[in-house]
Parts: C-alpha cells; structure tokens; sequence
C-alpha cells in the first residue's frame, strides 16, 4: 500500500500523505548542496517531495515556506514505478479504489492499520513518526535533522531558514540511514527492496 509505504519511510503525518498529489514530487533528479556547501550540482539519483506549507500542520506560519522531504533511494525508486503505473493525468499519489479521482482518506489508512494488519493497539499510522524519532535519537543521530525532518521548528525562525538548504542535505543521509535500518530489522542481515517490502 502506497500510503503505509510513504508512511514508514518518510516519517511524514497521515494528513500529507493522503492528500501528496504528483505535482509535489520531484522524481528526476534535484539540485542539492555539495559538501562543501558553497555550490549546487544536479544529482539524478535523488528525488524530493515538496509538501505545500498549506497543507501541514503549521500551515499558519507560511514564512517557514514549504517543507522539502528527501527520499530515500529504495522509496524513490518505488514512487518512480507508481508515477510510470499512474500515468501522466493522475493527480493523487494515493487514489481512492472507488474514485480515482480523490484521494485515499485518513479513516480509511487507519482502519487498513487496525482490521487488515491487525495492529489495533500496538501500530497505528501516526506512529511512524514516534518510531522514527526513537530510532535515530537511539542510534545517536543528530537531534537537529530528525527535528528538521518532522516538520518541528529547529532553533528560532531566522536560523531554521538559513539553515535550511544545508540540513535538507543531512536529511537525506539520515533518510537512507534509516530506510536500510527499517529494511535490516524487519529482514534481518538481508535488505529486500521496497517492492518486496509492499509485497509481503
């Protein structure tokens, strides 16, 4: 499923992710800063989604801008099938099965979460995000970017947008250091690819 899919690897809210339409995925490469951090280069291998400030949580607060989530490469390459599957006229990344039209609803995801997986008091899926940070912060990863990462105001508004174009670039290492570390405990020593993953 889509959704759980975008879910788990992003750490992203129920609400963005039913509502991710196509046009806020940037699936063919992006600009990202070189280590050095005083120039761009245009990387083919990476890919971002770009959540419309309107549609977080904090949508109130537009001078934080959009929110620029950095996937990571097996969750690209996913999303890159799902956009060739969809063709070029699907607006939403997860579609309703009655109507292609519109997208998925949160009642539906967590009812998914509790009739069909069977998780009803153990998983649901905003627990994702607690997962995520629980994760990285046990694994010593640094506390800014998983803030960051969460869509949580790091430092006051001047520095949070300053520095915003050098932490997208530590979250993408965070991002595939994490996809690897939920693949690896799911699979053991053995990491499968996402379509496996979908397909379990």
């Amino acid at each position: 499923m889509r959704a759980h899919l975008l879910l788990a690897y992003t750490a992203m809210r129920v609400s963005e992710v039913v509502g991710a339409t196509w046009e806020e995925f940037a699936l063919n490469g992006v600009r990202i800063q070189t280590h050095s951090g005083l120039e761009e280069k245009v990387d083919a291998d990476a890919g971002n989604w770009t959540i419309p400030r309107t549609r977080m949580k904090q949508h109130r607060d537009l001078t934080r801008g959009p929110h620029v989530v950095p996937l990571p490469p097996l969750l690209l390459a996913a999303v890159r099938e799902w956009r060739a599957a969809d063709g070029p006229s699907a607006v939403y990344v997860c579609p309703s099965p009655v109507d292609q039209s519109k997208p998925i609803t949160a009642e539906a995801l967590e009812k998914y979460y509790r009739r069909t997986l069977g998780l009803a008091g153990q998983h649901s899926p905003h627990s994702w995000r607690t997962t995520f940070s629980t994760t990285c912060r046990e694994a010593g990863r640094d506390a800014d970017s998983v803030e960051s990462q969460l869509d949580h105001v790091v430092g006051n508004k001047v520095a949070s947008a300053y520095d915003r174009a050098k932490r997208l670039e530590l979250r993408r290492e965070l991002m595939k250091w994490y996809e690897a570390t939920l693949l690896t405990a799911r699979d053991g020593a053995t990491v499968l690819s996402i379509g496996q993953v979908a397909a379990a």
